[in-house]
């Protein structure tokens, strides 16, 4: 068996139930375990039944054994260390190495997606948005960290002209949980579940300052907790963006730091230059590419501020249309967050955080 003979066997192990067993293969079975003394039919037929289910077992025992003792390789990179992308992150990152803490991480801001609805024949395209509201302490005594979806404030907006028409001639309707009587409005996609990708869950405390370990952490983690994702450096855009957009979640400034750098040294990351957020303030911008079956080709972009290392914007804009999103036309934002306001203080919220000790 070579090598890929057995990572192909450790990823599909066979049941014993599920093997062929049939009169072909019992005659082909008796043409290599005949002995030279035959034995009775009945015995041969014992045996058989013996042998087979054996073999399947001993098979997937063996291909189980494999995928535990020799898991995922990370795969190498070939890392990045010139060109537009590469210089304005570096410069993020010098920026968020010298970003000090103090009492709470504050940030309001918004979630945007695309939402298609096809109800009594009335077709069209909602931009759902909603505000978001986090609190997050840097010492434990002043509480538990708290994010809001205000989904009480949900904002529908039709997309264009005639999604606006079909709108009105399907009656308005406004957020409701029943679809029947109005607009189901789903729990935003926490960024990469976008894609179908697990989101990284590891201790944030514990990760690297160096970017070449922290690429090894985070890929190391998602390989051992349901597989290495079919794009990894999409994957490590996507997480690295969400980390860098909650400061309060990774508050030390050195693995801020290689966060960025880990985000230069990306192969594939392309400078947008100065660009508007979806607030029309200017930011500087990077995107990745990627192409998925689920999403077609979907460009992800990671606004910053052109003064400091804070994340102003992130977008998931459609290049061309997939299975999933193939009602929305090229160039459509099919997800975003915003952030209005953010930054760490020491003014602790109106009302005391739960846990809070003092």
């Amino acid at each position: 068996m070579n090598d890929l003979d057995a990572l192909l066997a450790a990823a599909n192990p066979v049941a014993a139930a599920d093997l062929p067993h049939g009169p072909r293969q019992e005659a082909l079975l008796r043409s290599i375990i005949d002995e030279p003394a035959r034995p009775s039919p009945a015995r041969i037929r014992t045996r058989l039944r013996w042998t087979l289910p054996a073999i399947a077992a001993a098979m997937a025992i063996t291909a189980v054994l494999w995928h535990v003792l020799v898991p995922q390789s990370i795969p190498e990179q070939r890392y990045v260390t010139s060109g537009p992308a590469h210089r304005v992150l570096l410069v993020a990152a010098e920026r968020a190495d010298q970003t000090g803490t103090k009492r709470f991480w504050h940030d309001k801001g918004e979630v945007g997606q695309l939402l298609r609805r096809d109800h009594d024949g009335h077709r069209y395209t909602l931009l759902v948005t909603f505000p978001t509201e986090t609190w997050v302490p840097r010492d434990p005594i002043d509480g538990d960290s708290v994010h809001a979806s205000d989904l009480g404030k949900v904002r529908i907006q039709p997309v264009s002209a005639a999604d606006a028409e079909a709108y009105r001639k399907d009656g308005s309707p406004g957020p409701d949980e029943n679809p029947r009587a109005g607009i189901t409005v789903p729990d935003p996609p926490d960024g990469p579940d976008l894609a179908g990708d697990r989101i990284f869950e590891g201790d944030r405390a514990r990760l690297p300052a160096d970017p070449a370990e922290l690429r090894m952490t985070m890929l190391t983690w998602i390989r051992d907790h349901g597989g290495l994702p079919a794009h990894p450096d999409a994957w490590l855009f996507r997480e690295a963006t969400k980390l860098l957009d909650s400061p309060g979640r990774t508050p030390s400034p050195t693995v801020r730091g290689a966060l960025y750098r880990m985000l230069a040294g990306l192969p594939g990351v392309r400078n947008l230059g100065t660009v508007r957020d979806p607030l029309g303030r200017p930011s500087v911008g990077v995107v990745l590419r990627e192409r998925t079956p689920a999403l077609g080709t979907i460009d992800w972009q990671f606004l910053f501020s052109p003064s400091s290392d804070f994340v102003m914007a992130t977008r998931a804009v459609v290049v061309r249309p997939g299975a999933t999103n193939r009602e929305l036309p090229a160039g459509a934002t099919q997800y975003l967050t915003v952030k209005q306001t953010a930054g760490w203080t020491d003014r602790p919220p109106k009302h005391r955080l739960p846990g809070a000790r003092r």
